[in-house]
């Protein structure tokens, strides 16, 4: 019973840091993916509503079509022509989802997944404001 006692904590401190890892992980492969599958169709032409409804379509729930961020970055001529990008960022909290959490939330409350994909435009916009600002993911 004593040895239960003393093994039983940090064996179930090294389960919840398991689940909680897993569960993460699969939260940032989700908004990854959504991040990806909306710059996918905004590079064959879709307006910036399509491509945020998009990315909260695909995020399973996890992200709103206020939580993206929609940019086009061409060669500094004002106008969007094929071949230049669009890039399609987001952000996630991640809180922790076991008790774990309650003694880690000392530290830090959540996680922050930040995703950006940059893709290439297949199609001319129409429409669409060239507001390249320093870096394409930054």
């Amino acid at each position: 019973m004593v040895e239960f006692a003393l093994l039983l904590p940090i064996f179930l401190a090294v389960l919840f840091l398991i689940i909680d890892f897993g569960v993460g992980i699969n939260r940032w492969v989700i908004v990854t993916n959504s991040t990806r599958e909306g710059a996918r169709i905004g590079a064959v032409g879709a307006s910036t509503t399509d491509i945020a409804d998009k990315v909260a379509t695909t995020s399973n729930g996890l992200l709103d079509a206020g939580d993206v961020t929609i940019r086009y970055v061409g060669d500094g001529d004002g106008a969007v022509d094929r071949g230049e990008s669009v890039v399609v960022e987001s952000d996630y909290e991640y809180g922790m989802i076991t008790p774990l959490g309650a003694f880690l939330s000392i530290a830090f409350d959540s996680i922050t997944f930040h995703s950006c994909t940059d893709m290439r435009l297949e199609l001319p916009v129409s429409g669409a404001v060239d507001n390249s600002g320093g870096d394409v993911c930054s």
